[in-house]
């Protein structure tokens, strides 16, 4: 298959190698093209991952946007939330009628993405995708390696529309076997585990991140931790439970209870090889994506999402007020409530709709 992966992130660069390895033509885009000089220098990017190692060669390296996607049949962003308006701009005037474009995760940006290409009147692909994780955890460990000691075993996906959702599902079962079908991108965004795990895990450790290099997921999954992980979890399963989402809800439990580990996200002895790594030692900021992303614009849709459901968010909500006050603004005028997006007057039955019909639908218009 022909795939655009779109950035130089991890996930970008372990996706790019990891398709190449598997037999299909990669085109990796960067914005610079001397970002590009180490993976050329080196003749591709080399991968450790589960399952698959070796030196994925994109066929195609380039800053020219055009030329990554000419002729593309998948267009893969698996950059932050944060780049979702960026790279809708950019993709506004490039995109053909049946590409599909994937986000991973998507933290309900296949929405995003569309309305934003709506609204500088650009043209609309076959469809948007988003995952409701990453397909790899992962880290670059030089300027063309990447190493992914984890692969998710389980991958929800949600189609925008959602009528397109058995054609779409099909094409991207062909690059990543794990994903498993969500009843729309909504469904699919109320899986994104970094949304309930990240901000415990960084408010409950600011003191020992602040000291330097820290591991919040070997030192930082405390029982306290974990105490307020599983509390925001059990708000999160009762959202999805009250707008008719279907199991499996791939609980935060199946990630730390090995019993119940191949019903999760990433499967058996998941968490003992990301600890084993030691790759997510790192310096963390308040810039990093687990605050500018899974607090900033996660928790304020998991919040407005519990409005929409009549379901108290005690924990979500008084996360997102305590990082507000560490970060000096009001999150919620900025991050991704549903009423943000246009959808804060719509009843449960018309979001519904839309999600379903999308840009075909009589109520697009009133959502731009």
């Amino acid at each position: 298959m022909r795939v655009a992966v779109l950035g130089g992130s991890h996930g970008a660069y372990a996706t790019a190698a990891d398709l190449s390895l598997a037999g299909h033509q990669v085109r990796l885009w960067r914005r610079h093209d001397a970002d590009l000089a180490p993976v050329r220098a080196a003749g591709g990017i080399a991968l450790v991952a589960e399952g698959r190692t070796g030196l994925g060669r994109p066929d195609r390296l380039t800053a020219d946007l055009a030329e990554a996607l000419d002729e593309a049949e998948v267009v893969i962003v698996p950059l932050p939330a944060t780049a979702h308006r960026d790279v809708a701009g950019r993709l506004a005037k490039e995109l053909g009628p049946q590409q599909i474009v994937l986000l991973t995760p998507g933290t309900f940006g296949s929405y995003v993405l569309a309305r934003e290409i709506e609204l500088a009147g650009g043209r609309q692909p076959f469809a948007f995708a988003e995952t409701g994780t990453l397909p790899y955890l992962t880290r670059k460990t030089g300027p063309a390696e990447v190493t992914a000691p984890v692969r998710a075993a389980n991958l929800p996906t949600g189609v925008f529309p959602a009528a397109r959702s058995a054609a779409v599902l099909a094409r991207l079962g062909e690059l990543f076997p794990s994903v498993r079908p969500c009843r729309d991108t909504l469904d699919a965004a109320l899986t994104n585990a970094g949304i309930i795990l990240h901000p415990p895990l960084v408010l409950l450790n600011t003191g020992a991140i602040d000291g330097g290099r820290f591991d919040i997921h070997a030192s930082g999954t405390t029982p306290s931790a974990r105490r307020l992980i599983d509390v925001a979890d059990r708000e999160r399963l009762e959202i999805r439970q009250r707008l008719g989402y279907p199991a499996p809800h791939y609980e935060q439990a199946t990630y730390y209870d090995a019993a119940r580990a191949a019903e999760g996200l990433y499967g058996v002895g998941a968490q003992a090889r990301l600890v084993a790594s030691g790759l997510w030692s790192e310096r963390l900021t308040f810039e990093h994506r687990y605050i500018s992303e899974d607090v900033a614009l996660g928790l304020p849709l998991f919040e407005s999402a519990g409005r929409l459901a009549n379901v108290e968010t005690s924990a979500m909500s008084g996360l997102l007020s305590v990082f507000g006050a560490l970060l000096g603004r009001d999150l919620r005028r900025h991050g991704r409530g549903l009423d943000r997006l246009g959808l804060g007057e719509l009843t449960l039955r018309e979001i519904r709709s839309l999600l379903h019909e999308g840009w075909f639908s009589p109520m697009w218009r009133r959502v731009r």
